[in-house]
């Protein structure tokens, strides 16, 4: 009975990958419009893009692919217009979505949260997507055992249009995992370019550039959890919507029941951070509570305006700790860790001969 039943299942599970359709939107496809093959699909199905401009839609099947055409131009598929149902350019209910090659442009709502892609269901993967001028990138809801996950991506002038709103370029709320690694972020306003409620958040490998921006925090992980933020080059604009801090962990733990994650490892290493803020600057500070340590190794630091802190709080840098989080501490502290410039170090990131470097690489072993 029992390899009679797997034979069956096996069955099944053939006959229903069998059944998955490729639906062609735009150009001398079957659909016109994006909405007219959402209606259609099912689980499985892929949607392609034509180059074009397209408004958005709501997704309900899971399983879904949508992506440019093989032959679209980086850019030439570009999802605009109103938000759908007041809440994204695309409304993923569906478990397991994929999106790629896509482009999503000037998302707006009367809340001042509209999404390029407001992600509704369990597991989304965005690949190669570009997103512009939008309240918010990708805006998750919380979903118990979701994975959000962002691959070379770009986000530039996020801005939220509602005066009592912040816009964030990727926002995750209570998930299980956010995923970030090698894309962009830039230009943005007064929002956090990557904020997560997530129980494991990893940033990976990015740019986060907030040179022509007036972003708040970098990267803002306000409920703590565990964290792996590595090998980013992070830039601290000189117009910050916040003045003095690039990551931000733990800082709405204090009023504790969902505000606060269990604990998990926190690694921040191998990151380059420039500062082109006035005054000090905290490169990572903690207000766990209950306390969660950070531990930071191999980062390079470069001041080219104001002074930088390398962590406040609960907090160990290359193996010695961080000083308590009051501002005159860490302003001595500051003053012990600045290092002469290098100028091998300068003429390769192009960032010009003045600059003040906190912190010196450490080999691997110690990440």
């Amino acid at each position: 009975m029992t390899l009679r039943f797997a034979l069956a299942a096996a069955l099944a599970t053939g006959s229903a990958g069998a059944s998955a359709a490729t639906l062609a939107v735009g150009g001398n496809g079957a659909y016109a419009t994006l909405t007219e093959a959402a209606r259609d699909t099912k689980a499985g199905d892929t949607i392609v893009l034509a180059p074009g401009l397209y408004e958005g839609a709501r997704f309900h099947a899971d399983g879904l692919t949508i992506r440019a055409a093989a032959d679209a131009l980086p850019g030439s598929v570009v999802v605009g217009g109103e938000a759908v149902g007041g809440k994204g350019l695309f409304v993923i209910s569906g478990d397991d979505a994929t999106i790629t090659g896509l482009t999503f442009e000037g998302a707006r709502a009367a809340d001042g949260n509209g999404a390029g892609i407001r992600a509704e269901g369990c597991n989304l993967t965005v690949t190669d997507t570009r997103f512009i001028g939008n309240e918010m990138g990708i805006l998750a809801n919380s979903v118990d055992g979701s994975v959000l996950t962002v691959r070379r991506s770009r986000f530039t002038e996020t801005a939220s249009r509602a005066p009592d709103r912040v816009g964030h370029a990727v926002y995750a709320n209570g998930i299980a995992r956010l995923v970030v690694t090698g894309s962009t972020f830039e230009r943005g306003a007064r929002g956090h370019y990557i904020k997560s409620r997530a129980l494991d958040t990893r940033i990976t490998g990015n740019r986060i550039d907030d040179t022509n921006g007036s972003a708040s925090y970098l990267i803002d992980l306000p409920e703590g959890g565990a964290a792996t933020i590595a090998d980013n080059l992070l830039v601290k604009g000189p117009r910050p919507d916040n003045c003095c801090t690039a990551i931000a962990y733990g800082f709405e733990m204090q009023k504790g029941g969902s505000y606060a994650n269990p604990p998990g490892p926190v690694r921040v290493y191998g990151n380059r951070f420039v500062n082109r803020a006035p005054g000090t600057v905290t490169f990572f500070a903690n207000r766990s509570a209950p306390a969660n340590t950070g531990t930071l190794s191999d980062n390079e630091m470069i001041a080219e305006r104001g002074r930088v802190v390398a962590a406040t709080g609960n907090a160990t840098v290359n193996g010695k700790a961080a000083p308590a989080s009051h501002f005159s501490d860490a302003a001595a502290f500051a003053e012990m860790a600045l290092k002469p410039p290098m100028s091998g170090i300068f003429a390769l990131l192009g960032f010009g001969l003045a600059g003040i470097i906190v912190g010196r690489r450490k080999p691997a072993t110690q990440r």
